[in-house]
């Protein structure tokens, strides 16, 4: 639970502001998706990220330990930029629900990496709970990801890559310097993009795709802050429980900006996954960290 020393009540914001804004960038993601190419989308989203991101650091001027973990870290920044980049693609062909839906698998990914690596075995009930879960989950998508494309794909390996990235943050949780994290995969991320653009650069003539591309940095960079703040200033077994509220952002700005509308049988599906991942965290993840 959370310190004596801060207030419940601004890790539970903090928390569900970088939710909100992860899901207010991948609906901003996916409006974008039909005017530009993915390439250029990644290389705003980490380039921007970059620039707000040395702001902050003339601003408040952190203490950074760059060496420390070095490797692990670059590894870390490579997952996350690769999936944004199969989120980005995902985005032009399913919608932000399904999306969402296939992505709480990580948490069970992550739990059996940790059980066969880290030795962190399952009780009983987080057994029970996974299977559920997962049956939840295959109910809640059900015909939906018909897309016939070797695209199909990219949902799929999203939580994979995401999973992979907690498991080695899971490798480093004893380093308590946020801004290193968020200052790798902003640098991974706008260096590779950066790079591959120069050769396949089109032109941008819409200022409103400009103001697009710079928000999406923004927003990258400040959810990932202020979500490793939460969890510096409470635990990850609290703050990973505000996860599921992406599922109810999803699907009211999928609504409201795509038309898309969720049947009330997936809706139960979703409280089901919301369920049974909670009381996963409850009895898993609390005991570990």
């Amino acid at each position: 639970m959370p310190t004596k020393k801060v207030p419940t009540y601004i890790i539970i914001l903090l928390a569900s502001s970088a939710y909100f804004l992860f899901v207010a960038m991948d609906t901003l993601s996916k409006y974008m998706t039909q005017q530009i190419e993915v390439s250029q989308l990644m290389w705003g989203r980490y380039f921007f990220h970059l620039i707000a991101m040395s702001v902050y650091f003339v601003i408040f001027k952190p203490k950074l330990d760059l060496k420390k973990n070095f490797k692990i870290q670059i590894v870390r920044s490579a997952l996350l930029v690769f999936a944004t980049f199969l989120m980005f693609n995902a985005l032009k062909l399913f919608t932000l629900v399904d999306i969402y839906v296939l992505f709480f698998t990580a948490p069970l990914i992550l739990a059996l990496l940790s059980a066969i690596f880290l030795k962190d075995n399952l009780s009983l009930a987080g057994w029970v709970l996974m299977g559920l879960s997962f049956i939840a989950i295959v109910y809640t998508l059900g015909p939906s990801m018909k897309v016939m494309s070797i695209k199909v794909a990219f949902p799929f390996l999203i939580p994979i890559c995401w999973s992979l990235y907690q498991f080695f943050t899971k490798l480093i949780s004893n380093n308590r310097e946020p801004f290193v994290a968020v200052f790798y995969s902003g640098l991974v991320g706008s260096i590779i993009f950066s790079i591959y653009s120069f050769g396949h650069w089109n032109p941008i003539e819409s200022n409103w795709i400009w103001i697009g591309l710079i928000l999406l940095g923004v927003f990258g960079f400040i959810s990932h802050l202020i979500l490793v703040y939460a969890i510096q200033l409470s635990n990850l077994s609290f703050v990973a429980n505000f996860q599921y509220s992406q599922l109810v952002w999803s699907s009211i700005l999928g609504f409201l900006i795509f038309g898309t509308s969720v049947e009330p049988i997936r809706v139960l599906g979703m409280i089901a996954i919301i369920i049974f991942g909670v009381l996963f965290i409850k009895f898993e993840l609390s005991k570990k960290v």
